[in-house]
This record gives C-alpha cells, structure tokens and sequence, in this order.
C-alpha cells in the first residue's frame, strides 16, 4: 500500500508515508517543488494521499488535484485538511494563497458521465466537515449551528463562530 503525504512539512499524517515537500529540515523523502508539474512520482500509483494544510498554499490548486488525480489509483482516498475561511489560521499566514470554505470541495467532484468541472474534477466526497478550536462554550453552539446547516453556518454565522479548520475525505474515481 503506497501512502503519499504531499506538502507534508516536518511531520507525516502517518508514519508509512512517503512525504514530498520542497523544504530542507522537513520530513520529505522526496524533496521536490510541488508548484511545478508534473511531480515526480509516476501515474496510478498512489493507494491513499495526504493533503494536511497543503491547497492554500498551491499558486494553482486545480492543477494540483489533477495531479493528485493523475498520481492516485482508482479508488484511493484523498484527506484534505485546510483552514476554513473563518479562521484566523487562514490569515495569519502570508504564504497562504486561498482562503477556502465546505462548497470549494464541490468543483473537484463530477458525475461520470459529464467531463471534468474546470479540468479538476475526478472525486467523490466522502466526507467532509469543520473542526473547531478549544473554547467550550462557543465552539460547541458553533458545532450545533454546524451540524444544523452548513450552508447556514457559512452564510450567517462563521464570522461569529469562526471554524477552525475544514477536513474533507475525497475518493478518486477513475
């Protein structure tokens, strides 16, 4: 089973897998720039991928998920972890490029039968939903509001309660 952790920085998702990263001092097996394409890791290979805090920082994120897509067997299960949009994670840092919400994910998925949204598409959501930071109170009636509605959270309520993160669990379809 070939396990990839693709901008895995200095610690892997899992210790079995082999991490790419261009920096020195990180974890990486395989040093290299994932901004240029195609990486060096050969097609149909992958059984599942790690993406933790990686999306916001690609110039170019839809040919970022191509190529997840191009390295990735059919089938194989892709964690994407990213700071919601709401967070002041996905602020703070000035290397970070997007600021994504829940709905991003839905440009990578496509039916079938229809070609792929804007070149990217390819996926199945499996799952996906917001973590939250440490404060009791307000971050459990945030995961209530959450829970209720997504789409109400983000539209009504995440500059109020602001999510911390977005954790999404993609399948390839090929």
């Amino acid at each position: 089973m070939l396990i990839l952790d693709v901008g895995c920085g200095r610690k892997k998702q899992d210790p079995r897998a082999i991490g790419l990263d261009r920096e020195k001092g990180s974890s990486a097996d395989v040093r290299c720039e994932l901004g240029h394409f195609p990486w060096p890791i050969r097609s149909d290979c992958a059984d599942k991928i790690y993406l933790s805090h990686f999306l916001e920082h690609q110039k170019d994120i839809l040919r970022a998920m191509r190529e997840v897509h191009r390295i990735a067997k059919a089938g194989t299960e892709v964690v994407v972890v990213t700071p919601h949009y709401s967070s002041s994670d996905s602020y703070t840092d000035p290397t970070h490029l997007y600021h994504l919400g829940l709905r991003s994910f839905d440009y990578f998925v496509r039916d079938t039968s229809e070609d792929f949204t804007y070149g990217a598409g390819g996926f199945q959501i499996l799952e996906r939903r917001l973590t939250f930071g440490g404060n009791f109170l307000l971050d459990n009636l945030a995961r209530l509001c959450a829970a209720f509605s997504l789409d109400f959270y983000e539209k009504h309520l995440a500059w109020i309660f602001p999510a911390r993160n977005i954790y999404c669990r993609l399948r390839v379809i090929k």
